[in-house]
């Protein structure tokens, strides 16, 4: 057994030790920090919870950012050998060190989304039961990352990322299509932000919604520009104008085009 996958195992003391590790490969000025006597050690999840945000990060001072990069190493190499356990919790330890970075979140969450429930779920296990595990998996990913939310909520990846949990997890195209409309109003997001923002209302059967939306965001779009995909979303307006009866309908195959 691994000595991160012990730590999780053996609980609070188990994460005492694991910081313990983590603070000595990063900086050993910082395990001192971390140490209130011979032998007494203060886990940085602990002080997070006791002592209030403001305190912890007087705590850790200017080694935030070093101490959550080990973290995230070690939540690495527990991804690698598929440890969902120590994974997660490290996870957790990172954010809870240095939530700054947007990274730590969004690459946290389709981490618990999409690789957890894999790792935990018998692949032969019933249909159901498999969407069921990727269904709260997504959920748990979404409520983490909501976490993160401020200080990020102006930037439009952390809401393509809610965006995507939502299509590719819970299947909820309502709240996929929110967040894919925040992202779309952020300034410096993607063209394809509105553009699918468009494609999810056409789905959800919205037309004049989605000719509105589209007809909105045409003039936004440079012809030049192949990211801008300024055809695509002229045929789509075009398609809803001339069909409105059938418009609605997934393309032939059921294949979607953002």
């Amino acid at each position: 057994m691994s000595f991160i996958a012990a730590s999780v195992r053996l609980g609070g003391t188990g994460v005492r030790l694991l910081v313990l590790a983590v603070g000595a490969t990063c900086l050993r000025p910082l395990e001192r920090q971390l140490t209130t006597g011979p032998g007494t050690a203060v886990p940085v999840r602990a002080l997070a919870g006791v002592a209030g945000p403001g305190e912890l990060l007087a705590v850790l001072g200017g080694f935030r950012a070093a101490v959550a990069g080990g973290c995230w190493l070690e939540a690495n190499l527990a991804w690698e050998r598929r440890d969902p356990a120590a994974t997660r919790a490290l996870i957790e330890l990172t954010v809870a060190v240095d939530g700054r970075p947007l990274y730590f979140w969004l690459n946290g969450a389709r981490t618990l989304a999409y690789d957890l429930p894999v790792w935990t779920t018998d692949p032969a296990a019933p249909a159901a039961v498999r969407s069921r595990a990727r269904v709260a998996a997504a959920e748990g990913a979404l409520a983490f990352l909501a976490r993160g939310q401020s200080g990020h909520e102006d930037d439009p990846a952390f809401w393509i990322e809610r965006g995507n949990l939502h299509l590719r997890g819970t299947g909820n195209l309502e709240e996929a299509a929110r967040c894919y409309r925040e992202a779309a109003l952020r300034p410096g997001a993607p063209y394809y932000a509105a553009r699918i923002h468009g494609e999810l209302l056409r789905l959800l059967g919205r037309r004049e919604e989605a000719l509105a939306w589209l007809r909105g965001i045409l003039p936004t779009l440079p012809a030049g520009d192949a990211a801008a995909a300024r055809d695509l979303v002229m045929a789509r307006i075009r398609s809803l104008e001339a069909a409105p009866g059938t418009a609605n309908d997934p393309p032939p195959g059921g294949r979607r085009s953002f």
